[in-house]
């Protein structure tokens, strides 16, 4: 699915929303604490390998996401700047192979069994990461470079998972 100016906007929300509060926390700080941002990272490499999945509960699941998240930012670029949601370019990520998936469902099962553990703090950034991952870590642009290195790494430890066993 092809995502649309209004479904980066929307993708871009979350990071910001969590940037700008995180720097007001920690930019006039000595010590920053990067730990504070891993929720966020960790939800948002959970959106791209969601993203790459070609079909599946996770392939329909963040297909969805991204549909939801051009109409809910197409209205909103048009209700607040009358600008028009023109069609992104997406990156051309190779897909998950059968390792690369094995990891991604593992890494969402890591996340489920921590799920009740986890703090409501965490598990918002996890969601608004993966939400953002979802859609700005498939694009061509400074998004989509995430999905490029990463989708490889997935497929790569996935194979060696699978030959090592």
């Amino acid at each position: 699915m092809t995502l649309t100016a209004g479904g980066i906007l929307v993708g871009l929300a979350p990071l910001v929303w969590y940037g700008v509060r995180w720097g007001k926390a920690n930019l006039k700080s000595k010590t920053k604490n990067w730990k504070e941002l891993l929720p966020l990272v960790y939800g948002f490499a959970l959106g791209i390998l969601g993203a790459m999945c070609v079909g599946g509960l996770l392939g329909r699941l963040f297909g969805r996401v991204r549909q939801a998240s051009n109409a809910v930012g197409d209205k909103a670029l048009g209700s607040t700047t009358g600008a028009d949601a023109a069609p992104i370019a997406g990156a051309h990520v190779q897909p998950l192979n059968t390792g690369g998936a094995i990891v991604v469902v593992l890494a969402f099962l890591a996340l489920v069994s921590i799920w009740k553990k986890i703090g409501k703090d965490d598990v918002r950034m996890i969601g608004s990461g993966a939400f953002s991952g979802s859609t700005v870590g498939t694009t061509a642009g400074i998004g989509g470079t995430g999905a490029l290195a990463l989708v490889p790494a997935v497929n790569s430890l996935g194979d060696s998972l699978l030959h090592s066993i």
